[in-house]
């Protein structure tokens, strides 16, 4: 399960699972289909045995839809272990809040169901948060919890973001990972309010069997309303914005790099493509290289404005000094255009 920042030992060599995450990326996924999928990837991962396969890579550009996968890949790793010993499974950004956050240890119980804010980190392009959901009445039929609709705002208004689940302690517990985008970037270093608000947990109960394997619309998991409400104040880590409008073109189409933004443990790149553009968008696949160091995007997005937001596999050190973006490839989802690359945009940070 890496969208990684430093990949967990135990999944950096498994390039299928890599490929599996990408395809999900490609598109929305109805719910029951993900429910399904979850069955049947849990099943597979659990048979499967490793073999020799070509290198593929996460392609960023695309919809995070993942959590049907995060969790058969973290039920395997945590099912007898602890809520803490799950998050040591998450990598990238998912690993961020526990391995890099701070300790916030808020707690809220609505009818039993426990959910713990249990630690926070922060930097100039992101916050993460660990939250664990507890069942403490252990309720028979239920067989997952999920805390995934976390709603975040501060002074600056509502963040966006991605997120992922698990079933780690049979079905009583979950750790929860949020990955929030704040609404105005860069966040900026020093103390900071925030304030979550979960106003309900998914919880599965698999005590009615659907009426079919193929059934369209049924679903086993339901909404269990709360809310859970914490605020917290926490330090922002920070880091360095620049507008470097750095542009580079090859086969027709120019690359530029309108700002990027480089954190302790990430760097946020932001592009603009220009040329024919395919009915999908564009899909670029790349990495970042400064001060020795090559890191590789690992997850984006498309911003309302056309630009593409591409986020690293890790941080690049002190940000001064030569900068390299390369785009390997700006491939169409849709196949509509396959331009030849690559662009190579360089410049200098003061």
């Amino acid at each position: 399960m890496s969208i990684s920042d430093g990949r967990g030992s135990a999944l950096a060599a498994d390039s299928r699972l890599d490929t599996s995450l990408s395809d999900l990326f490609a598109m929305d996924i109805p719910v029951g289909v993900l429910d399904r999928l979850d069955e049947r990837v849990q099943q597979g991962l659990q048979t499967w045995r490793p073999r020799t396969t070509r290198r593929s890579r996460l392609r960023p550009g695309r919809r995070a839809g993942v959590i049907g996968l995060l969790a058969a890949v973290l039920a395997i790793g945590g099912a007898n272990g602890s809520l803490r010993a799950l998050y040591f499974l998450a990598a990238g950004p998912f690993d961020m809040p526990w391995h890099r956050g701070a300790e916030v240890n808020l707690s809220q119980t609505v009818d039993g169901y426990r959910v713990t804010l249990d630690r926070a980190y922060a930097d100039a392009t992101r916050l993460a948060l660990a939250i664990s959901v507890v069942d403490e009445r252990r309720r028979p039929g239920i067989t997952q919890l999920e805390a995934s609709s976390t709603i975040v705002t501060d002074v600056s208004g509502e963040y966006g973001g991605i997120g992922a689940t698990s079933n780690p302690d049979g079905p009583f517990a979950s750790v929860n990972v949020a990955w929030k985008t704040p609404p105005v970037l860069p966040l900026p270093a020093g103390p900071r309010h925030f304030h979550v608000v979960l106003p309900s947990i998914n919880v599965r109960d698999n005590s009615t069997p659907p009426p079919d394997p193929d059934a369209v619309g049924w679903n086993p998991w339901h909404r269990y309303p709360g809310p859970w409400t914490f605020d917290f104040e926490m330090n922002v880590d920070g880091g360095t914005t620049v507008t470097p409008n750095a542009v580079a073109t090859a086969d027709g189409i120019k690359v530029t790099v309108s700002r990027l933004i480089a954190a302790s443990n990430i760097v946020r790149v932001e592009l603009k493509i220009d040329g024919k553009v395919g009915a999908g968008g564009w899909n670029p696949i790349g990495d970042v290289r400064h001060g020795g160091k090559v890191v590789p995007f690992v997850v984006g997005s498309f911003e309302p404005d056309g630009t593409i937001a591409l986020l690293t596999d890790g941080g690049a050190g002190d940000p001064s000094g030569a900068w390299t973006v390369t785009i390997n490839s700006v491939a169409s989802p849709d196949g509509s255009a396959q331009p030849t690359g690559p662009w190579v945009i360089q410049f200098d940070v003061p």
